[in-house]
Protein backbone atom coordinates (compact mmCIF):
# COMPACT_ATOMS: atom_id res chain seq x y z
CA UNK A 1 0.00 0.00 0.00
CA UNK A 2 1.47 3.35 -1.07
CA UNK A 3 2.03 5.77 1.80
CA UNK A 4 0.02 9.01 1.76
CA UNK A 5 1.01 11.85 4.07
CA UNK A 6 -1.56 14.54 4.85
CA UNK A 7 -0.85 18.17 5.73
CA UNK A 8 -3.25 20.84 7.00
CA UNK A 9 -1.96 24.38 7.49
CA UNK A 10 1.51 22.99 6.84
CA UNK A 11 1.30 20.53 9.73
CA UNK A 12 1.23 16.73 9.33
CA UNK A 13 -2.08 15.14 10.26
CA UNK A 14 -2.17 11.47 11.24
CA UNK A 15 -4.27 8.90 9.45
CA UNK A 16 -5.80 8.14 12.85
CA UNK A 17 -7.06 11.72 13.16
CA UNK A 18 -8.68 11.50 9.72
CA UNK A 19 -10.14 8.10 10.63
CA UNK A 20 -11.68 9.61 13.76
CA UNK A 21 -13.21 12.47 11.78
CA UNK A 22 -14.54 10.05 9.16
CA UNK A 23 -16.01 7.68 11.75
CA UNK A 24 -17.76 10.55 13.52
CA UNK A 25 -19.35 11.58 10.22
CA UNK A 26 -20.21 7.97 9.33
CA UNK A 27 -22.08 7.61 12.61
CA UNK A 28 -23.81 10.99 12.10
CA UNK A 29 -25.09 9.97 8.64
CA UNK A 30 -26.08 6.51 9.92
CA UNK A 31 -28.21 8.12 12.63
CA UNK A 32 -29.78 10.50 10.11
CA UNK A 33 -30.62 7.77 7.58
CA UNK A 34 -32.02 5.31 10.11
CA UNK A 35 -34.20 8.06 11.60
CA UNK A 36 -35.71 8.43 8.14
CA UNK A 37 -36.57 4.76 7.82
CA UNK A 38 -33.55 3.37 5.96
CA UNK A 39 -32.16 0.05 7.11
CA UNK A 40 -28.38 -0.33 7.10
CA UNK A 41 -25.62 -1.69 9.28
CA UNK A 42 -24.45 0.28 12.31
CA UNK A 43 -20.85 1.51 11.73
CA UNK A 44 -20.09 1.00 15.43
CA UNK A 45 -20.57 -2.73 14.85
CA UNK A 46 -18.13 -2.88 11.93
CA UNK A 47 -14.69 -4.44 12.54
CA UNK A 48 -12.84 -1.36 11.24
CA UNK A 49 -13.21 1.96 9.43
CA UNK A 50 -12.58 0.37 6.01
CA UNK A 51 -15.51 -2.01 6.45
CA UNK A 52 -17.80 0.76 7.72
CA UNK A 53 -16.86 2.97 4.75
CA UNK A 54 -17.57 0.20 2.27
CA UNK A 55 -20.95 -0.65 3.81
CA UNK A 56 -22.09 2.98 3.71
CA UNK A 57 -20.78 3.41 0.17
CA UNK A 58 -22.56 0.33 -1.12
CA UNK A 59 -25.78 1.40 0.58
CA UNK A 60 -25.73 4.89 -0.95
CA UNK A 61 -24.72 3.61 -4.39
CA UNK A 62 -27.68 1.23 -4.23
CA UNK A 63 -30.16 4.09 -3.90
CA UNK A 64 -31.47 6.29 -6.68
CA UNK A 65 -29.91 9.79 -6.62
CA UNK A 66 -33.49 11.09 -6.74
CA UNK A 67 -34.05 9.46 -3.33
CA UNK A 68 -31.40 11.64 -1.72
CA UNK A 69 -32.45 14.77 -3.61
CA UNK A 70 -35.95 14.33 -2.22
CA UNK A 71 -34.81 13.31 1.26
CA UNK A 72 -32.59 16.36 1.62
CA UNK A 73 -34.58 18.88 -0.42
CA UNK A 74 -35.89 20.97 2.46
CA UNK A 75 -32.51 20.95 4.16
CA UNK A 76 -30.45 21.80 1.09
CA UNK A 77 -32.95 24.50 0.09
CA UNK A 78 -32.15 26.24 3.38
CA UNK A 79 -28.45 25.45 3.00
CA UNK A 80 -28.41 26.92 -0.50
CA UNK A 81 -30.19 30.05 0.69
CA UNK A 82 -27.57 30.46 3.43
CA UNK A 83 -24.77 30.02 0.87
CA UNK A 84 -26.40 32.53 -1.45
CA UNK A 85 -26.63 35.11 1.33
CA UNK A 86 -23.06 34.34 2.42
CA UNK A 87 -21.81 34.93 -1.12
CA UNK A 88 -23.80 38.17 -1.39
CA UNK A 89 -22.52 39.60 1.88
CA UNK A 90 -18.94 38.52 1.28
CA UNK A 91 -18.76 40.95 -1.67
CA UNK A 92 -16.54 38.65 -3.70
CA UNK A 93 -14.09 37.92 -0.89
CA UNK A 94 -13.12 34.30 -0.23
CA UNK A 95 -11.59 32.02 2.34
CA UNK A 96 -9.63 28.99 1.21
CA UNK A 97 -9.86 25.50 2.66
CA UNK A 98 -6.63 23.72 1.71
CA UNK A 99 -5.36 20.21 2.36
CA UNK A 100 -2.18 18.77 0.87
CA UNK A 101 -1.57 15.08 0.30
CA UNK A 102 1.86 13.68 -0.54
CA UNK A 103 2.17 10.32 -2.24
CA UNK A 104 5.72 9.21 -1.57
CA UNK A 105 6.07 6.80 -4.47
CA UNK A 106 4.17 6.58 -7.75
CA UNK A 107 4.96 5.92 -11.40
CA UNK A 108 2.05 8.16 -12.46
CA UNK A 109 2.73 11.65 -13.77
CA UNK A 110 0.77 14.64 -12.42
CA UNK A 111 -1.24 14.76 -15.65
CA UNK A 112 -2.13 11.09 -15.36
CA UNK A 113 -3.26 11.47 -11.74
CA UNK A 114 -5.43 14.49 -12.55
CA UNK A 115 -6.92 12.71 -15.56
CA UNK A 116 -7.94 9.85 -13.28
CA UNK A 117 -9.42 12.25 -10.69
CA UNK A 118 -11.39 14.00 -13.45
CA UNK A 119 -12.66 10.65 -14.73
CA UNK A 120 -13.91 9.64 -11.27
CA UNK A 121 -15.74 12.96 -10.88
CA UNK A 122 -17.06 13.42 -14.41
CA UNK A 123 -17.57 9.99 -15.99
CA UNK A 124 -20.74 8.27 -14.77
CA UNK A 125 -20.05 4.58 -14.24
CA UNK A 126 -21.18 2.21 -11.46
CA UNK A 127 -17.58 2.02 -10.25
CA UNK A 128 -17.21 5.80 -10.11
CA UNK A 129 -20.59 6.17 -8.40
CA UNK A 130 -19.46 3.88 -5.60
CA UNK A 131 -16.02 5.55 -5.37
CA UNK A 132 -17.60 9.00 -5.08
CA UNK A 133 -20.11 8.01 -2.41
CA UNK A 134 -17.82 5.77 -0.36
CA UNK A 135 -14.97 8.26 -0.17
CA UNK A 136 -16.74 10.58 2.27
CA UNK A 137 -19.73 9.97 4.60
CA UNK A 138 -21.14 13.42 3.79
CA UNK A 139 -21.50 12.71 0.05
CA UNK A 140 -25.03 11.94 -1.17
CA UNK A 141 -25.03 12.74 -4.90
CA UNK A 142 -21.95 13.15 -7.08
CA UNK A 143 -22.87 12.78 -10.74
CA UNK A 144 -22.06 14.49 -14.02
CA UNK A 145 -25.24 15.80 -15.73
CA UNK A 146 -23.29 17.26 -18.67
CA UNK A 147 -19.76 17.62 -19.96
CA UNK A 148 -17.35 19.06 -17.38
CA UNK A 149 -20.17 19.66 -14.87
CA UNK A 150 -20.56 17.76 -11.60
CA UNK A 151 -23.71 17.81 -9.49
CA UNK A 152 -22.79 17.77 -5.80
CA UNK A 153 -25.17 17.15 -2.92
CA UNK A 154 -23.17 17.02 0.28
CA UNK A 155 -22.62 18.43 3.72
CA UNK A 156 -19.65 20.76 3.50
CA UNK A 157 -17.14 20.35 6.32
CA UNK A 158 -18.87 21.12 9.59
CA UNK A 159 -21.84 22.94 8.08
CA UNK A 160 -25.19 22.27 9.78
CA UNK A 161 -27.03 21.96 6.44
CA UNK A 162 -26.27 20.30 3.10
CA UNK A 163 -25.83 22.10 -0.20
CA UNK A 164 -26.75 21.10 -3.73
CA UNK A 165 -24.63 22.85 -6.33
CA UNK A 166 -22.89 22.30 -9.65
CA UNK A 167 -19.13 22.43 -10.17
CA UNK A 168 -18.31 23.73 -13.66
CA UNK A 169 -14.77 22.53 -14.40
CA UNK A 170 -12.82 24.66 -16.86
CA UNK A 171 -14.94 27.68 -15.93
CA UNK A 172 -12.95 29.92 -13.56
CA UNK A 173 -15.55 32.72 -13.36
CA UNK A 174 -15.28 34.44 -10.02
CA UNK A 175 -12.40 32.31 -8.69
CA UNK A 176 -10.00 34.30 -6.53
CA UNK A 177 -7.26 31.70 -6.06
CA UNK A 178 -4.28 31.33 -8.38
CA UNK A 179 -2.21 28.35 -9.41
CA UNK A 180 0.45 27.95 -6.73
CA UNK A 181 4.13 28.31 -7.51
CA UNK A 182 5.64 25.10 -8.82
CA UNK A 183 2.30 23.63 -9.88
CA UNK A 184 1.39 23.23 -13.54
CA UNK A 185 -1.53 20.77 -13.51
CA UNK A 186 -4.91 21.72 -12.09
CA UNK A 187 -8.63 21.05 -12.05
CA UNK A 188 -10.32 24.39 -11.47
CA UNK A 189 -14.01 25.18 -11.57
CA UNK A 190 -16.73 27.48 -10.36
CA UNK A 191 -19.41 26.24 -7.94
CA UNK A 192 -22.88 27.47 -8.90
CA UNK A 193 -26.35 26.93 -7.52
CA UNK A 194 -29.02 25.73 -9.93
CA UNK A 195 -30.03 29.36 -10.58
CA UNK A 196 -26.45 30.22 -11.60
CA UNK A 197 -25.41 31.98 -8.38
CA UNK A 198 -21.68 31.56 -7.79
CA UNK A 199 -21.02 30.39 -4.23
CA UNK A 200 -17.35 29.45 -4.54
CA UNK A 201 -15.21 27.04 -6.45
CA UNK A 202 -12.23 24.70 -6.48
CA UNK A 203 -8.65 24.81 -7.69
CA UNK A 204 -7.12 21.39 -7.13
CA UNK A 205 -3.44 21.22 -8.09
CA UNK A 206 -0.72 18.62 -8.43
CA UNK A 207 3.02 18.57 -8.95
CA UNK A 208 5.78 15.96 -9.05
CA UNK A 209 7.72 15.64 -5.79
CA UNK A 210 10.51 13.17 -5.10
CA UNK A 211 9.49 9.75 -6.40
CA UNK A 212 5.80 10.65 -6.22
CA UNK A 213 3.66 13.75 -6.18
CA UNK A 214 2.02 16.41 -4.01
CA UNK A 215 -1.72 17.05 -4.41
CA UNK A 216 -3.12 20.35 -3.18
CA UNK A 217 -6.89 20.28 -2.72
CA UNK A 218 -8.27 23.83 -2.52
CA UNK A 219 -11.88 24.96 -2.10
CA UNK A 220 -13.02 28.59 -2.11
CA UNK A 221 -15.78 29.66 0.29
CA UNK A 222 -17.53 33.00 0.86
CA UNK A 223 -15.34 34.92 3.30
CA UNK A 224 -18.19 35.60 5.73
CA UNK A 225 -18.40 31.92 6.73
CA UNK A 226 -16.97 31.03 10.16
CA UNK A 227 -13.48 29.58 10.29
CA UNK A 228 -14.87 26.40 11.89
CA UNK A 229 -16.49 25.43 8.59
CA UNK A 230 -13.30 26.17 6.65
CA UNK A 231 -11.22 24.13 9.08
CA UNK A 232 -13.66 21.21 9.18
CA UNK A 233 -13.67 21.12 5.40
CA UNK A 234 -9.92 20.54 5.47
CA UNK A 235 -10.69 17.19 7.12
CA UNK A 236 -13.48 16.61 4.58
CA UNK A 237 -10.90 17.10 1.81
CA UNK A 238 -8.37 14.87 3.55
CA UNK A 239 -10.96 12.13 3.93
CA UNK A 240 -12.12 12.12 0.32
CA UNK A 241 -8.83 12.69 -1.49
CA UNK A 242 -6.82 10.17 0.50
CA UNK A 243 -9.32 7.57 -0.64
CA UNK A 244 -9.44 8.70 -4.29
CA UNK A 245 -5.66 8.90 -4.49
CA UNK A 246 -5.28 5.53 -2.78
CA UNK A 247 -7.71 3.99 -5.30
CA UNK A 248 -5.73 5.54 -8.15
CA UNK A 249 -2.18 4.61 -7.15
CA UNK A 250 -2.76 1.16 -5.60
Amino acid sequence: MTKIEIFIAGQPISQKAIDQWEFKRLNHEYQFLTQHGFVLNDPTEMPNIDAARQVMGRFKAGQSPATFRQLLKNRYTLGNLASKLAAQFSFGRRKYSVTELVVSESSLTPDQVMDKINAIMLENTPEHLYMNLATNPDHFVLLSPSQNVQEVLEITGGAPLPNRFFSHYGDESGLKSRLSEGYHVQAAGTARLADGTIIGGVRHQIKAEGDGFRFKALVEFPAILPNSIIQNHQYHLACEFRQWLSDIVN
